[in-house]
């Protein structure tokens, strides 16, 4: 494994603030119409390709309750699209097999059709699945077995099925791999981790995003150069994380908004050290915007910060606030203890406590505070029920999930 030899010390922050979400300033919160819904998941923001996932086609700036999903019998939700207009979710049941909703014109729902549902249907012959990705419009799942599937968009080969431009509408088993126990999906590739520690990539390669070395395309899976001993992995839109057992993380892809955190906006067709992190225990990834948290609830961020994703400055959304991407991971005290991240194109969420914070852009309603105004808020999604676990944000669109 290619390792630097030397590694940048991050500045100590002048002032560690409490997590809590009262010490966040005014924090409204936004019940939803049904919010005694019990354990329903919830979802809140765009809604015109069905990614809502309740039966309607239009967008919602309070949570809505997700048709037939209960947050005790959802265990994961990857949320995909390259946009606001091509958005679909994927969820992964407590029972091991998979749901999807929203669009589907490259058969990204993967129920053997490429018309959008509005409310979540089977992914069909998936059973004892672990783990499921939802890329730009494609999907990966892999099950107990090490048994890694995709479906949808096949432009770029990021299906693994040795062939170009073919969408696939029903998940089939990407072949070439050795046993697999996590996958993550960007806009137009794909990774997967292997039970053994090492990482495979497939799919468009122009800016490097498949960490091989080489900016071609491949329809096949090759190997990550100078990975080993990885536990987790994440795509970006064109970026790619890989947290190491050493709690060190490296990047690799498109580096334009300084989404590798190695103090450049270099691209990288190989895997290089995310500036001074160490400790850390948990990676994601936005579609140029990523976040890492450390075992002792520090969160750190890095990437593209126009909307505010890094939570930087007193009064981030105050007009005329400058927004700087940063090219190295800052640490961002105001989500000190939260317990679970997700970031996408422009929004973010965590949950804190009994709360959903979310921040960023707000354009169509992705921070569920009932208004359009970009801004940080708690968003209380339901008042009793099962206690939310999760979030998701769209890869590349505005729509926010709790489950």
């Amino acid at each position: 494994m290619t390792r630097h030899t030397t590694r940048r010390r991050a500045p100590r922050h002048l002032a560690v603030l409490a997590a809590a979400v009262t010490a966040l300033g005014a924090a409204p919160l936004a019940l939803a119409a049904d919010g005694d819904a019990g354990s329903a998941v919830m979802s809140w923001g765009a809604g015109r390709t069905g990614q809502l996932g309740n039966g309607a086609l239009a967008d919602s700036h309070t949570p809505v309750a997700v048709s037939g999903l209960t947050r005790t019998g959802v265990d994961q939700i990857s949320a995909g699209g390259t946009s606001s207009a091509d958005a679909f979710a994927l969820a992964r049941t407590s029972t091991g097999t998979v749901t999807a909703w929203g669009h589907n014109s490259a058969g990204q729902l993967g129920a053997g059709s490429d018309v959008d549902s509005a409310s979540p249907q089977a992914v069909s012959g998936l059973t004892r699945i672990m783990d499921v990705a939802a890329g730009g419009r494609h999907a990966l799942a892999v099950d107990t077995a090490g048994r890694a599937y995709a479906w949808g968009d096949d432009t770029y080969g990021q299906l693994g099925d040795s062939r170009t431009g073919a969408d696939r509408t029903l998940p089939d088993r990407v072949t070439g791999l050795p046993e697999v126990k996590q996958v993550a999906a960007g806009c137009d590739f794909s990774l997967a981790l292997a039970q053994d520690g090492t990482v495979y990539s497939w799919g468009r390669g122009v800016d490097g995003q498949l960490g091989t070395g080489s900016r071609a395309t491949s329809s096949t899976p090759q190997q990550v150069k100078g990975l080993a001993d990885v536990v987790q992995i994440e795509a970006g839109c064109q970026d790619a994380l890989a947290l190491l057992s050493d709690g060190t993380v490296k990047s690799w892809g498109a580096n334009g908004d300084g989404q590798l955190g190695n103090s450049s906006t270099a691209s990288s067709a190989v895997p290089v050290d995310v500036d001074w992190l160490e400790g850390v225990n948990d990676i994601e990834a936005g579609a140029s915007t990523n976040f890492a948290r450390t075992a002792d609830g520090h969160v750190w961020g890095w990437g593209d910060n126009q909307y505010g994703q890094l939570l930087e400055g007193a009064e981030p959304f105050a007009a005329g606030a400058e927004r700087a991407d940063r090219t190295a991971p800052v640490e961002i005290p105001r989500l000190e203890g939260v317990t679970h991240l997700a970031v996408g194109a422009r929004s973010a969420a965590a949950v804190a406590g009994d709360d959903v914070l979310t921040w960023g852009d707000n354009s169509e309603g992705q921070l569920g505070d009932g208004t359009t105004t970009a801004g940080f808020d708690a968003v209380r999604a339901v008042r009793s029920g099962a206690a939310v676990k999760g979030v998701a944000v769209s890869l590349g669109g505005n729509t926010t999930y709790a489950y």
